[in-house]
């Protein structure tokens, strides 16, 4: 069997289903040859960032690493955005990309570029196909371990001997027993929960705790965020109607979980003691001020937790004022509530970044952190529709609602097209305002130019027709609804633009962020 049915034989081994990207006509021709026979399919995009992004997605939503491919040098400069989006999120997924081997003379130099400097910020490393250290196992593994994100396999046309372990997490300092004291000895405790929580799966844990549970934006959903002691997401920026504001004050006890600097908007100290529960040691956690970062739950950590009752009626009021705030008016608060009215909750919602999302990280409900995926730690523009289509593939039993504002619609907009050919449930939505609402605010406050963030055609609906699905425009409540009701899954992907007035627009975020 040759290196490359190798390859093949163990990415279909290791249950990956799709690979995602555009080819070339060498290695990585000859490599997708060999995964259709292993029954692998691969996926076409129209650009290789958009690969990065599906594979990613679906390693989010699998817990396994998902895999994209691509030729040297441009293919792989391509696929930056995508693995950099995929890295400030912590997706793992594997970059396949043709090279040439180390060593290789300079007369070599066909598309050729520094593919280790070209992908160092945004990948936890590179390596190529070698015997034994650097086989596609061994890559997953890495891609998967804490902190997951990117790595890069490069096909350079022979195998190479083994070049050295694969470096994995380093765990942090801190002693456990430290954390039970003080957690015995608080009475009015809230948990703060990251992406690691979810990871580990002990949501289960959290949604029985009999106080308040915060996530942050990356692990939304941890807890079903219609349960009693769901507090919402922690940006470290929350205004006056964020339970942020009104609930953290109370505390005795901050108990993060995976709590890290990349997962907020702004790290700070907080008023009483704190302690952090993570694995790996991660840079800025300090700036917290945790009294202790431990890598382990001390023993009985959730049976201390669970005579701490507090706070549940605070919480229910503030979410109460919160939610009346968002719903005045026909602005995103009022699409989200409408969008969980008609689709009801079990759909899988997709954002990407905006005004529109501040919002929805508060407006929508999330019952599970599977069904609600966003640019949370990267806030990166324009990665929901790549996002959403690789979340279809991956799981096509389950409706999905991509939401992208005026600033980020079109960055991938021809992808749209692999929904269309594949019969896609997913309906794209955009929010419109006519302009980059959360730039538009600080143009407006100090009287700054305006011209790069107006939108003079803010709308995409003969595009949309154009790759042959049906569209609808609702600029009311009751628009909306109708649109959403006429869509179904089964019908294919859709197309709605929402319509918001401007001024109402950019400031209905105050109280909030």
């Amino acid at each position: 069997m040759s290196d490359l049915s190798q390859l093949a034989a163990s990415i279909a081994e290791r249950g990956v289903r799709h690979v995602f990207g555009i080819t070339g006509s060498g290695a990585s021709l000859l490599l997708l040859d060999a995964l259709e026979k292993h029954g692998v399919e691969p996926v076409r995009t129209f650009f290789e960032g958009s690969g990065a992004l599906m594979a990613a997605t679906a390693g989010r939503l699998s817990r396994r690493s998902g895999v994209a491919y691509c030729i040297k040098g441009p293919g792989l400069a391509n696929m930056v955005p995508g693995m950099a989006a995929a890295s400030l999120d912590a997706y793992p997924m594997v970059a396949i990309t043709e090279a040439y081997p180390p060593g290789s003379t300079s007369d070599k130099a066909h598309k050729r570029l520094g593919h280790s400097l070209l992908t160092g910020a945004v990948c936890k490393g590179i390596r190529p196909l070698a015997d034994g250290q650097s086989d596609f196992n061994a890559m997953a593994d890495w891609a998967e371990a804490e902190v997951p994100g990117p790595v890069v396999l490069e096909l350079t046309g022979v195998v190479l001997p083994a070049n050295g372990p694969i470096p994995l997490s380093t765990a942090s300092n801190g002693n456990p027993a430290d954390i039970l004291c003080l957690m015995k000895s608080a009475q009015r405790p809230v948990v703060i929960a990251g992406s690691f929580a979810f990871r580990e799966g002990w949501g289960r844990h959290m949604e029985k705790l009999p106080f308040p549970v915060f996530s942050t934006a990356a692990a939304k959903g941890i807890v079903d965020e219609c349960a009693d002691n769901a507090a919402g997401i922690y940006t470290g920026v929350g205004l006056e109607l964020t339970p942020e504001r009104n609930i953290l004050p109370r505390t005795d006890l901050v108990i993060g979980i995976g709590l890290r600097p990349n997962e907020v908007l702004a790290t700070k100290g907080f008023h009483c003691p704190s302690v952090n529960v993570d694995p790996v040691a991660i840079p800025g956690v300090g700036s917290f001020a945790f009294q202790v970062v431990a890598p382990t739950f001390p023993e009985d950590f959730w049976e201390a937790l669970a005579g701490k009752a507090w706070g549940l009626e605070e919480l229910r009021t503030c979410r109460k004022n919160m939610d009346l705030a968002m719903l005045s008016g026909f602005l995103p608060g009022a699409a989200f509530h409408c969008l969980s009215e008609t689709l009801g909750r079990q759909i899988r919602l997709v954002m990407d970044t905006g005004y529109f999302c501040t919002i929805g990280e508060h407006a929508w409900k999330a019952p599970d952190p599977d069904l609600c995926l966003f640019s949370g730690q990267g806030r990166y523009m324009g990665t929901s529709i790549p996002m959403a289509i690789g979340a279809a593939i991956y799981d096509p039993a389950t409706p999905v609602v991509a939401v992208a504002g005026d600033g980020g619609i079109a960055m991938y907009l021809a992808e749209v097209r692999i929904a269309v050919e594949r019969n896609l449930g997913v309906l794209f939505l955009l929010m419109s305002d006519g302009c980059f609402g959360s730039v538009s605010t600080r143009a407006i406050k100090d009287h700054l130019t305006r011209t790069p963030i107006d939108v003079k055609t803010p709308g995409w609906l003969p595009v949309m027709e154009g790759f042959g699905m049906p569209t609808w425009k609702a600029d009311s409540p009751h628009a909306l609804e109708a649109a959403l009701r006429t869509w179904s899954k089964t019908s294919g992907p859709g197309y709605v633009e929402v319509s918001f007035p401007r001024e109402a627009y950019e400031k209905m975020c105050t109280g909030i962020r």
